[in-house]
Parts: C-alpha cells; structure tokens; sequence
C-alpha cells in the first residue's frame, strides 16, 4: 500500500504533535516527583526519627491472669509474671534461685503457674 504525500505530512504531524504531549507529560511527572520529594524532606525534618517503644499486650497478661494456678505456664508467660527476661529467668533456675522447670520433653519446658506466684509471693515476704 502506497501512501499519498498528503496522508505521510499528516501522519508525520499526528506523531510529531504526540511527541510533544508525551515530552509534556514526562516534564509534568518529573516536576510533581521533585515536588513530591521536596515534600517529603520538609516532613522527615520536621517529625523525629522514631525511637522504639516497647508494646504492652493487655491480651497476654489477661489471658494468663484468666489461667487457673493448676496449669502449667511457658517461659514466655513466666517471664511476663515475674518481669524479667527468659535468660535471667533460666540463669536464676540454674543458680537455683529459681524454681526448676518441668521436663516435659527434650524442647519442652513449663513451670506449674502456682510454683511461680509462690516464688513471687515469698519473695514479697522477705
């Protein structure tokens, strides 16, 4: 198929005419990203960096204050009834100042949720 000399000129104008919108657009991306940019420093310095906070989970001290004391508790648990660690917690077991865990299986270990309010509470004697 032959093109006509009119119907090339017009064509060439149609693509020249949408060169320059896609020119225009990529300006007016480029503008509203350095915009959005220049934004963003503004606020990144006026808001601190975060400092990390420690999160409270009420769900977790409620579920275990929900346990009766015949139930056997993880360390995870113990750790949130006395407020220490889970390693001070196994370094006071193996000093013996604290009481020893059932051996339930080789990667297994609860204490009875009553031995740990036991140990709380003798300590609150002293």
């Amino acid at each position: 198929m032959v093109m006509k000399q009119r119907e090339k000129e017009y064509l060439l104008y149609y693509l020249d005419q949408l060169s320059l919108k896609l020119k225009n657009n990529i300006s007016e991306m480029q503008q509203g990203l350095n915009h959005i940019n220049e934004i963003t420093k503004n606020i990144s310095q006026e808001i601190p960096a975060p400092t990390k906070q420690i999160i409270y989970d009420p769900l977790s001290t409620d579920k275990l204050a929900e346990k009766p004391p015949e139930c056997l508790i993880r360390i995870k648990e113990v750790s949130l009834l006395v407020g220490v660690s889970r390693s001070t917690i196994y370094r006071m077991v193996n000093d013996g100042s604290f009481p020893q865990p059932l051996d339930l299986g080789s990667r297994f270990k609860a204490w009875q949720k009553q031995t740990v309010l036991s140990w709380i509470s003798a300590l609150s004697n002293n």
